[in-house]
């Protein structure tokens, strides 16, 4: 939902802190935003943006923008290239290098998620090293205990 609703503000041409402020959500709304929202700032997106699909920023379905607000798909012979209305364009470029950027934080987050996972595991190799190193240790410290009495 993050993902779609940054597009929705690169649409807007705004900012997180601005679409934030306009909406009456708290500062970081947007960063912290997951798969669920509260009714309550769903209601406040809307009344804010009424143009917006809800479902759309909900599940990615559909058209982002209501198809009875005055916003028209801009078309060439090579497909879509962006979408025009209310004095705002998105160009398919600026969509495409949201997209890319997005592309490369998932990326960068999946190796992340690899290294930490790769880390948890020598982690435990080394704990594992630990604890028969301790036992050989109290085994050895039992012997010269029994052999020095």
């Amino acid at each position: 939902m993050k993902e779609r609703l940054i597009i929705f503000l690169a649409h807007l041409g705004i900012g997180q802190a601005k679409f934030e402020a306009i909406v009456g959500l708290s500062r970081g709304f947007v960063n912290k935003i997951g798969e669920n929202i509260t009714l309550n700032s769903l209601n406040k997106i809307t009344e804010a943006y009424p143009e917006l699909n809800i479902n759309w920023l909900k599940t990615g379905e559909g058209e982002m923008l209501k198809s009875n607000h005055q916003y028209n798909k801009v078309k060439t012979n090579t497909g879509i290239v962006g979408i025009q209305g209310n004095n705002v364009t998105v160009n398919k470029s600026e969509n495409d290098k949201l997209f890319e950027l997005l592309k490369t934080k998932d990326e960068q987050l999946n190796k992340s998620q690899e290294q930490i996972s790769k880390s948890q595991e020598q982690i435990s190799e080394v704990l594992n090293v630990i604890k028969s190193k301790d036992e050989q240790i109290n085994r050895l410290i039992g012997l010269v205990e029994k052999h020095g009495k």
